[in-house]
């Protein structure tokens, strides 16, 4: 493989989306999100962040010292993102309150949304569309079946926005389903 500039990726942009599950999802990197998915908004420059983690076992022989095989025994990928618009999506990711059990009152400059947090919260799943672009190279990542896993800390002060850290975590498909496709835009598979 020889040395190729087009080939070094950044992370320049990007956009974050959310769907009910089961909503058609492009199956490529350049077509639009159709309907039903939901863009989450601004992020904070620190992009998106995803992890692959994981565990594995080891197989010995008799008598050997080292492995002579391994297994994947857990797999995990998870995706962080951190949401700088204040939006009833946004909110309702954080805190885990269907936009269905909001109430919206108020009209123009009184209107405000509110809800009652959850005694027991209920896991709720999403899919999850995720599109890194680099001047005209994209990458698309569609989650099947995502949950919100993990938060952070939400800082009120004057010199930094209000944000939603957010970590989903890829959850499994039905069976004979990817529960994460990738698309990689203008890379070709060797010929």
């Amino acid at each position: 493989m020889s040395a190729d500039t087009t080939q070094v990726r950044v992370g320049v942009e990007g956009a974050v989306y959310v769907a009910p599950v089961g909503t058609t999802a492009p199956t490529d990197p350049y077509t639009p999100w159709g309907d039903g998915w939901i863009d989450l908004g601004f992020c904070t420059e620190d992009g998106l962040t995803e992890a692959l983690n994981e565990e594995r076992q080891d197989f010995k022989a008799w008598g050997r010292k080292r492995p002579v095989r391994t297994a994947i025994t857990s797999r995990t990928n998870t995706f962080k993102i951190v949401t700088q618009q204040t939006s009833a999506h946004t909110v309702s990711l954080f805190y885990g309150v269907d936009i269905a059990d909001m109430t919206s009152s108020g009209s123009a400059d009184t209107q405000y949304i509110s809800w009652n947090e959850p005694e027991n919260p209920e896991s709720m799943y999403y899919m999850l569309g995720m599109d890194v672009i680099d001047g005209d190279y994209p990458k698309r990542i569609v989650v099947v079946s995502a949950e919100v896993t993990a938060k952070g800390d939400i800082v009120y002060k004057a010199d930094q926005t209000v944000s939603y850290d957010l970590t989903f975590t890829a959850l499994e498909a039905a069976s004979g389903v990817s529960p994460i496709n990738y698309m990689l835009g203008k890379v070709a598979l060797p010929a």
